[in-house]
C-alpha cells in the first residue's frame, strides 16, 4: 500500500518538476518579479497564477534587487524612459548570450549531422 502511494508521489513529484522547467524570458521574469512589487499582491498569488514555485520567484526577486542595487546612483536620477531602456539593455546582453549558445549549438549538431552521412 505503502510502496502505491510512493509511486503516485514520485509520478507527482516528477510532473511538477517537468512543469516547472519551463524557460521564461527576461522580459517574463522581470514582469513577474514587478507584478510582485506591486502594493497588495502577494508573491504566493503570482505564484500560483503563473504556474511557478514561489522560491523561484524569491530567487529572481534576489537577484533583481541585487541588479538594482548595483546601478542605485544611475537609477535614483533616472527618469523612467532611462529605466526601461536599462531594462532593454539587459534583455540585448541576455538575448546576445542566447544566441551565442544556440549558434554553438546549431555548429555542433551540424557537424554531428555531417559525421553520420558519412
Amino acid at each position: 500500500m505503502e510502496s502505491a502511494s510512493r509511486a503516485e508521489d514520485e509520478e507527482l513529484g516528477s510532473g511538477l518538476r517537468a512543469r516547472s522547467r519551463r524557460p521564461f524570458s527576461l522580459s517574463e521574469k522581470i514582469a513577474i518579479v514587478r507584478e510582485t512589487l506591486v502594493p497588495g499582491v502577494t508573491a504566493s498569488h503570482v505564484a500560483r497564477r503563473h504556474g511557478i514555485h514561489l522560491n523561484l520567484i524569491y530567487y529572481w526577486r534576489r537577484v533583481y534587487k541585487d541588479l538594482a542595487e548595483a546601478d542605485l546612483e544611475a537609477a535614483k536620477a533616472a527618469t523612467p524612459d532611462e529605466q526601461r531602456l536599462a531594462d532593454l539593455r539587459l534583455q540585448v546582453r541576455n538575448l546576445e548570450r542566447l544566441l551565442g549558445q544556440r549558434t554553438l549549438e546549431v555548429a555542433l549538431l551540424r557537424e554531428q549531422l555531417e559525421g553520420d552521412k558519412r
